[in-house]
């Protein structure tokens, strides 16, 4: 874990690890945070997580369907992903950049 962490090394990072989709970048025994980059596309293929979860766009816009109902989403776009919830971001027509945080 680096403490603190620029934005532009996680976005280097996405593009050496993780072929481009997701890199954790807090790591602990009480928390999970890190970046999302989902290209136009591209499928989200997250599933459920036993915590709930907290996003926020920090670039781009699509929607996130939650438990099966589409909601618009935007740059400073908040949500709360209750645990066990079904969710994925979709129908971005450029890069969807989202910062993740979940208990663990």
């Amino acid at each position: 874990m680096k403490n603190p962490s620029e934005l532009k090394d996680l976005l280097s990072e996405l593009e050496e690890t993780s072929g481009g989709y997701f890199v954790d970048f807090i790591t602990t025994r009480g928390i999970q945070a890190g970046i999302i980059r989902l290209h136009p596309g591209e499928i989200d293929t997250q599933e459920p997580h036993s915590a709930d979860e907290v996003y926020y766009i920090i670039e781009g816009n699509g929607f996130i369907n939650l438990n099966y109902k589409n909601h618009p989403i935007k740059q400073g776009t908040s949500i709360f992903v209750p645990a066990g919830s079904e969710y994925r971001f979709h129908g971005n027509t450029r890069d969807l950049l989202i910062f993740y945080a979940l208990g663990k």
